[in-house]
């Protein structure tokens, strides 16, 4: 019976994805601010499971050091990157956009110490070497132009999840067209009493 269903909850999700990518394109700076709080939450989250893991590797000390530095401020740049835009608003969301590029150099420096650290203790870098370079990237493409890259990302997401959306939707009509078109043919049965 649950399967029969399945069409519908592939179209809700086109419809939220659709919903999501039009508000985007339509209302940019509101989706900027929402975006740098969303930084800021994951600022928050990197910073708290570097500091909840930081007793899990026998780093040197300065490693550990570093970890502890980069964990603490990941906190306080998130906890800023939430508020500020909150209760701020309009430009500050650039200063705002320079400080998380800041930070994820930071982090990308730090994080790539550590997973050589990590390697030599026999363990794998991959995850840690993943996000330092993809915040070494973002860091970098923040430091060159906030506006631009963040105006271009939003342009770039809004597209893509409607993009998504349809493709979703169609592929829902799809489910949904071959579940009526099966047909299952009646067959009679008679039961023998032994």
């Amino acid at each position: 019976m649950a399967r029969k269903k399945d069409w519908v909850v592939y179209l809700l999700i086109a419809l939220g994805l659709l919903f999501f990518g039009v508000f985007t394109l339509v209302k940019p700076k509101l989706f900027e601010q929402l975006f740098i709080i969303a930084l800021g939450i994951v600022a928050i989250v990197t910073g708290t499971s570097s500091l909840v893991t930081l007793n899990k590797y026998s780093f040197a000390k300065f490693n550990r050091t570093s970890t502890l530095i980069k964990g603490v401020a990941s906190i306080i740049i998130g906890v800023l990157a939430v508020i500020l835009p909150i209760t701020m608003g309009g430009v500050l969301w650039r200063i705002v956009l320079y400080v998380l590029a800041a930070q994820l150099l930071l982090s990308a420096i730090v994080v790539i110490i550590d997973a050589f650290a990590v390697r030599l203790l026999g363990l794998s870098p991959a995850p840690l070497f993943l996000e330092g370079v993809v915040s070494l990237v973002v860091s970098i493409l923040l430091f060159i132009s906030p506006k631009t890259i963040a105006d271009l990302l939003v342009t770039i997401l809004g597209v893509a999840l409607i993009v998504v959306a349809v493709a979703i939707g169609v592929i829902a009509f799809v489910i949904r067209k071959k579940r009526f078109s099966q047909t299952i043919e009646a067959v009679e049965v008679e039961i023998e009493d032994p």
